[in-house]
């Protein structure tokens, strides 16, 4: 069995010096999980935690003049790197351009601490280092000149601050023409004679096309492509649903009136929902499609879907977790077809206290596919008696149904709140798109009575599961969210101080929402809740049950969307093994050990996802905003820095930064306590939540930054 990351960690700093098989050996791990051994050991020194010392095996980094870090490169070519986190104490080096090495920047590298002084100015004076290797390369891509060569060949980077021309394989070079302006990305290890290796992502001659960015995100993120042939086979093989087949070993829920509500271009369906009347009160069911009947663990599926980790929802494409013959297909819960699921269905008193709880296999039938417009219509034609443009022609026969479901997500959302739940309502910037996947508008999305429906409903199936695995002691992937660390908390209660409030309590969650609820109508919120956000860790995905901090609960998993996340997967093939009476105990010892890394996988495969998501959404509204360079917009300072100020535009949601550079009519300080850039002559200052108008005078597709000038400030705001 591999040894936890903490063993591994304790074992290095009781063993100073060993080698990676003696490690192994040690912790027992087997000659199978040799090759998995090694990458956790790897992952562990990109995280600082441990470091592999030339010449002298493995250490902890206290105890040696080595460290782990992020290169970043100023304008002036100057290297600096922030010791990894894994470290006790973080650190920032310096590294001249001569001990560089063939590091670019971003890359993930090994430093050995120089014995000279302090030298460079960052934050003070940092001690010298040198790099003495790469460990891994960046993700960025490299614009730049091709070359053919004798055996392959290189291209020139474009940036003069780059140490070296990059290698390009003989495959590769075959793909371009000589003196043609290319996109690389760079590749792990070195060519033939030191040189860093390359792989020719696209021509700038293409660039700015939907496909050619979206090829360079797949290709900076190593987002995976078309699924293997196997899977594909695997899928092709499972037979069809026949409507009206027996199905003695499930609950048969067929004439139960199930329906899905989803977004109006959504392809896959993996929930569906249903209510009844019961004496004294009602029956309400979370249908989820059991991915688990067709995705067996161990199988060519099983595998793939581990390796994707999560369907990954890009602007203008979807990279699906699963082959499209299930997620769209036999794992969708489309109306008028039968369909296999797993059913949580919880029995409610008449005023929503809740009686009983049930997990089963089931089969269902849905009745209806509801767009969200569409509920939304049906929820405020209650409410308000107006009706929308979207309000469906049969919208009677569901307003009922819908009433009551209103009122239990209204008792679970406030629930939910009263033991502590953490609740932003920040909006959120949509793009929206042609057919051709170009950006044609920006919109917002906001959170609604419809879309707070599924949530509240979905939410409380994850815990109805969570508790049931707890209860029967089932090995659980549970996912779990940190509280903030206290340094971030305390920096948040000093932005705060800066825009006139104050945090009650010790900043848990109940003392986050009232400071939430207090500021609702404030024209600050917005800069309120985004400076909360991101005081707030990531959650994650670990073996048994933890504290979720946003969520005030230490029962929750995810159990809802089997076809796009691996952990809800993970979960359904569990308790299909525990409902089928096939979890013996030796099985159990096998899942106990397996969960771990597959939830740390699953972990850093959804951070990949999200930043995906994120640097695609970002290339392509800089794509929409090339043509509005030169316009100027409204907007609220959101963050101040030594370098400038963010500024967030009202109407679109797009952030951009203003270079204290380009404020020329006096030398500004930043001023930490009150977290404002001020005039050293004229005293005028920049804070957070002031109101401007800017000039957009950039937008850099490299780098992912969009650029404002400042104008004017908009006085009374």
């Amino acid at each position: 069995m591999l040894p936890s990351s903490d063993d591994l960690i304790r074992r290095v700093e009781e063993s100073r010096g060993s080698r990676t098989r003696e490690l192994a050996s040690e912790l027992g791990a087997t000659e199978e999980e040799y090759g998995d051994f090694v990458a956790l050991v790897l992952r562990l020194q990109i995280d600082g935690s441990i470091i592999r010392v030339p010449e002298g095996g493995w250490d902890i980094p206290e105890r040696t003049q080595y460290r782990v870090g992020s290169l970043a490169l100023s304008r002036k070519g100057q290297g600096f790197v922030r010791a990894a986190p894994g470290s006790i104490k973080e650190e920032d080096f310096f590294i001249s351009g001569e001990e560089m090495g063939e590091a670019f920047d971003g890359d993930i590298v090994l430093i050995r601490i120089g014995r000279g002084g302090a030298r460079g100015k960052r934050d003070g004076l940092l001690r010298q280092a040198k790099v003495v290797d790469v460990l891994r390369r960046s993700r960025r891509i490299i614009r730049g000149k091709f070359s053919l060569g004798k055996q392959g060949g290189f291209v020139t980077p474009s940036d003069p601050r780059a140490p070296s021309r990059i290698a390009i394989s003989s495959s590769e070079a075959r793909k371009s023409k000589d003196g043609e302006k290319v996109l690389v990305r760079l590749l792990d290890g070195a060519a033939r004679g030191g040189s860093p290796r390359g792989k020719v992502v696209a021509r700038v001659a293409d660039e700015g096309t939907f496909e050619t960015d979206l090829e360079v995100i797949r290709e900076t993120f190593d987002l995976p492509g078309d699924h293997p042939a196997d899977a594909v086979a695997e899928a092709r093989a499972a037979p069809e649903m026949r409507d009206g087949a027996a199905w003695p070993d499930r609950v048969d829920l067929r004439d139960l009136p199930v329906f899905t509500i989803d977004p109006v271009d959504a392809k896959d369906f993996d929930d569906a929902i249903s209510l009844e009347k019961v004496d004294g009160g009602y029956r309400v069911g979370v249908h989820i499609a059991d991915v688990s009947h067709y995705v067996k663990p161990g199988s060519a599926l099983d595998r793939e879907a581990e390796a994707r980790g999560t369907s990954i929802y890009l602007p203008g494409r979807v990279i699906p977790m699963l082959p499209e013959r299930l997620s769209n297909n036999l794992c969708s819960l489309r109306p008028g077809e039968d369909r296999l699921a797993k059913t949580v269905r919880m029995t409610f008193g008449s005023r929503w206290d809740v009686k009983r709880v049930e997990v089963f296999r089931s089969v269902i039938r849905s009745r209806r596919r509801f767009t969200y417009e569409e509920v939304l219509a049906i929820l405020e034609l209650l409410e308000t008696g107006k009706a929308s443009a979207s309000l469906p022609p049969d919208h009677v026969e569901h307003e009922e149904t819908l009433r009551h479901l209103a009122a239990l997500r209204d008792k679970l959302h406030a629930e939910r709140r009263e033991r502590g739940a953490l609740y932003l309502d920040i909006p959120k910037l949509r793009l929206q798109l042609d057919e051709a996947g170009d950006v044609s508008g920006l919109g917002r999305d906001e959170r609604d009575p419809s879309h707070a429906l599924i949530e509240e409903l979905m939410l409380a199936a994850n815990e109805a599961v969570a508790s049931y695995f707890l209860e029967k002691q089932l090995p659980l992937v549970a996912r779990v969210h940190p509280p903030p660390e206290r340094k971030k908390l305390d920096d948040y209660r000093r932005f705060l101080q800066v825009l006139g409030h104050r945090m009650g309590g010790k900043g848990g969650s109940r003392d986050l929402q009232r400071l939430i609820d207090k500021v609702t109508s404030d024209p600050l919120s917005p800069v309120i809740q985004l400076g909360l956000l991101r005081t707030m860790g990531h959650a994650e995905y670990v073996l048994g049950a933890g504290l979720h901090f946003a969520l005030a609960t230490t029962n929750y998993c995810h159990f809802t969307s089997p076809i796009r996340r691996y952990p809800d997967l993970l979960v359904h093939q569990v308790l299909e093994e525990h409902l089928i009476g096939s979890l013996r105990p030796t099985r159990r010892r096998e899942w106990d050990g397996r969960l771990p890394r597959a939830a740390e996988e699953a972990s850093d495969l959804e951070r990949r996802a999200e930043e995906a998501e994120r640097e695609m959404t970002k290339l392509r509204l800089i794509r929409f905003l090339e043509p509005m360079v030169g316009e100027a917009m409204d907007g609220r300072i959101v963050s101040v820095h030594p370098f400038g100020f963010f500024v967030r535009i009202e109407e679109t949601l797009v952030e951009g930064l203003v270079h204290v550079a380009t404020l020329d009519d006096d030398y500004y300080d930043f001023d930490e306590e009150k977290l404002a850039l001020t005039g050293r002559r004229s005293k005028r200052a920049f804070r957070l939540g002031d109101r401007v108008r800017v000039e957009l005078i950039e937008v850099d597709a490299d780098h992912r930054e969009i650029t404002f000038n400042f104008v004017r400030r908009i006085e009374g705001a």
